[in-house]
């Protein structure tokens, strides 16, 4: 009797540090603190389906501490502006005097409609981070500057597509191609127009082997070229459409856009954590004591 009473004190003791090696593997993420974005304002206004002035100041609020020294860098370049073409539109980002506040300054843009992009990865002090995307639409309906950025006929981009959907951050096979379409003739600079197209790496290189067809018209009369790509590694890259790409009339886009997009690749499997590890150990460790005690019985 002492013998079994030894060992479900063994046991007990044994589920109890389960219990609690489990509840500390489940803290790792940031336990019962997420990070979520509390609100997203121009002033007094929600951000989201808003028409706001080019210039304007967006307050974004979230749950914790996103700007820690240790993360703050990181947690800038998550945040990022698009237009309607999915390019980066001109915008600031700085820490608000509050912890859990960053500030969005608009740049001087054109009327239109934008997207306030965080990344999933945008991470608290507290390690959690938001998990997944998240896009608040805007418009910007009344511009700060004095409107000569290109004349009657300024050089403006349609679209980029790959597979006939947004090239901004798609997941794209290793090979493939990417549709690049401007709204004014391009035939009379396409050596010195395709030099201002590339595509880099996360690093900052520029890739080699791109093939581009010679710029056409489609039947909407915009000029589009097709860039084709061959076998990049799987990661995240950046499709560079430079300042000075000059339409038949001379006007140029005026600065670079950037497109996010990543290659897709296999997965490595994901190695178990520490505390994951234990917990299995453990558990291993109460059946085989069940099994023996079944067998002892039997």
């Amino acid at each position: 009797m002492k013998r079994m009473s030894k060992v479900l004190s063994i046991l007990l003791a044994l589920l109890m540090l389960l219990s609690v090696t489990a509840f500390a593997a489940g803290g790792e993420g940031g336990g019962n603190n997420p990070l979520t974005l509390v609100s997203a304002t121009v002033g007094d206004v929600d951000l989201n389906g808003a028409k706001i002035p080019a210039g304007s100041e967006i307050t974004l609020t979230f749950s914790n501490n996103v700007t820690d020294a240790t993360v703050l860098a990181g947690n800038i370049g998550k945040i990022k502006v698009k237009d309607a073409a999915g390019a980066e539109a001109s915008a600031t980002v700085s820490a608000g005097e509050d912890k859990t506040v960053f500030i969005v300054t608009l740049g001087d843009l054109s009327k239109g409609d934008y997207t306030l992009t965080l990344g999933k990865e945008l991470t608290a002090k507290n390690g959690s981070t938001l998990g997944e995307k998240v896009e608040i639409a805007f418009t910007v309906n009344k511009g700060s500057g004095g409107g000569n950025g290109g004349g009657n006929n300024p050089l403006e981009i349609v679209s980029v597509t790959a597979n006939g959907e947004p090239l901004a951050n798609a997941a794209l096979e290793a090979s493939g191609e990417i549709v690049i379409t401007f709204s004014r003739g391009m035939t009379d600079n396409q050596a010195a127009n395709i030099e201002q197209i590339g595509i880099y790496s996360f690093e900052g290189d520029k890739m080699e082997g791109l093939v581009f067809t010679d710029f056409a018209k489609d039947d909407n009369g915009d000029s589009f070229t097709v860039l084709t790509y061959s076998d990049l590694p799987a990661g995240d890259y950046t499709l560079r459409l430079g300042k000075d790409l000059k339409a038949n009339n001379g006007n140029t886009l005026g600065e670079d856009c950037e497109f996010d997009f990543s290659v897709i690749g296999d997965e490595p499997e994901e190695e178990p954590s520490f505390f994951q590890k234990l917990v299995n150990t453990i558990k291993s460790l109460i059946q085989s004591i069940i099994d023996f005690f079944r067998g002892l019985f039997n």
